[in-house]
């Protein structure tokens, strides 16, 4: 009876150290994963959601584009934005946050005369994007005065350029021409933002072309805009850089400083009308 209590014994105790071997290596197992390959799959679906993001916010600014070169009114047009991503359904991670909003008024930019130092002040409105990731480095994308500019932590730049073209030809007078379409972004129905991981479509209409003016003689044509950077190198890869104009960059003013007198310089506002969220509501 002793004999065979022991042997009993022996079994049972072999049983509890391979149960607790086993769980052992089943949290060393998770622990490895845990730690090692899940922020890298999350880091690539934030990676894969922001190129997305990118694609979108390129598609919006096409549209906006084209409503701006149409200027046919009563003819919103929805562009689809996701905002986040979602986290592994069975481990532990991350979800990822966005949020997508209409700032009215958000910069200004500045004509100055050349002949007396008068400004003229505008105003516009741009559509912001900025995402909050657990794994992959944030970014901002924003439609500013025709330009889409992607933004991170290190800078900004333009992916794709606004309406601003330089045309010099010594045989005209002026031999310097530029024009500048700025497309104002106003919001209507005081539906301008929307945060959270969903999709939502962001509502765009011309509204009308409320400026055209052709200044003469400019001296300077200032942005005021925390995107200063992507403006300077657009306008440092012109043709004509250093010597028909330069620029100073102070990280939220741009100066365009125009060397060639004289000068025209096109100046056009065109008015699109924006709103997040489904369904077209007036003011």
């Amino acid at each position: 009876m002793k004999m065979l209590r022991k042997k009993t014994t022996d079994n049972a105790v072999v049983g509890v150290v391979t149960a607790i071997l086993l769980i052992g290596l089943i949290v060393a197992i998770i622990s490895l994963v845990q730690t090692m390959y899940i922020p890298k799959i999350m880091e690539q679906r934030e990676a894969d959601h922001m190129d997305k993001v990118a694609e979108q916010f390129t598609d919006l600014t096409s549209v906006i584009d084209g409503q701006a070169a149409d200027r046919t009114k009563s003819m919103p047009i929805a562009t689809s934005i996701t905002l986040g991503s979602k986290e592994l359904p069975y481990m532990l991670s991350i979800r990822a946050y966005g949020a997508l909003e209409i700032l009215d008024n958000a910069r200004w930019i500045n004509i100055t005369y050349k002949s007396n130092g008068t400004t003229k002040p505008f105003r516009i409105g741009v559509i912001t994007y900025s995402s909050t990731n657990g794994y992959f480095l944030n970014q901002n994308y924003t439609y500013e005065a025709g330009a889409m500019i992607v933004s991170q932590s290190e800078g900004n730049l333009m992916m794709i350029r606004p309406s601003f073209v330089f045309d010099y030809d010594s045989t005209k007078n002026p031999p310097l021409n530029i024009t500048f379409d700025v497309v104002n972004i106003i919001s209507v129905g005081r539906k301008t933002i929307a945060s959270g991981f969903g999709t939502y479509p962001i509502l765009t209409e011309f509204h009308d072309n409320s400026s055209n003016y052709p200044f003469t003689n400019v001296d300077t044509i200032t942005i005021t805009t925390p995107l200063s950077n992507a403006w300077s190198t657009f306008i440092r890869s012109s043709a004509l850089y250093g010597t028909k104009f330069t620029h100073t960059d102070t990280g939220q003013v741009f100066t365009l400083k125009i060397l060639e007198q004289p000068n025209i310089v096109n100046f056009k506002i065109i008015t699109i009308q924006a709103q997040i969220g489904p369904g077209w509501v007036e003011q």
